[in-house]
């Protein structure tokens, strides 16, 4: 009996003393680099303070992912040159990355996450997950599922208001 209450103590002390996994989404933009879906390096650093930023975490396994695709890139195209379009592929082989790119036709940049370090950094808890990212590395918003147009059209007018609008 001595010894379940030691164990117990033990047990008890150790979960204790162990953190809390931090699952609050950051409230800033986390610079990172990392390989490319096609080749050659990606630095976010180069985008932040530049102009506003969709930062879409998927993969070619989640199905949801497949359903905002081929929005994301239509409005890639539609807002070229006002917002940065960048997209984050988490633990998936390049193979079937690369289908899933061609699949929907993707041209903007593919950064592969084979670890999910990026995705950890951000408090990916689930795919797809989408961060609107404000000039000044801000992150206004986080939707967490598959886009709709509607969606995406309302985080696009809030992303690009003046700064002292929100």
């Amino acid at each position: 009996m001595k010894r379940i209450a030691v164990w117990g103590l033990l047990l008890l002390g150790a979960v204790w003393a162990t953190p809390a996994p931090p699952y609050r989404t950051p409230s800033e933009a986390i610079p990172f680099q990392g390989p490319l879906l096609e080749g050659g390096a990606f630095d976010l650093n180069a985008y932040l303070g530049q102009t506003p930023l969709v930062l879409n975490f998927w993969a070619s396994w989640c199905r949801p992912c497949h359903l905002e695709a081929g929005l994301l890139e239509s409005y890639f195209n539609a807002y070229a040159g006002r917002v940065a379009f960048v997209s984050v592929n988490v633990q998936d082989p390049s193979e079937s990355a690369r289908a899933f790119v061609a699949r929907y036709g993707l041209t903007f940049p593919v950064v592969q996450d084979g670890g999910a370090d990026i995705a950890w950094a951000y408090r990916v808890t689930g795919l797809p997950t989408t961060f609107f990212i404000d000039v000044s590395g801000r992150i206004l918003f986080v939707h967490r599922g598959p886009l709709t147009g509607e969606q995406l059209d309302r985080y696009l007018q809030r992303l690009l208001e003046p700064v002292e609008a929100y």
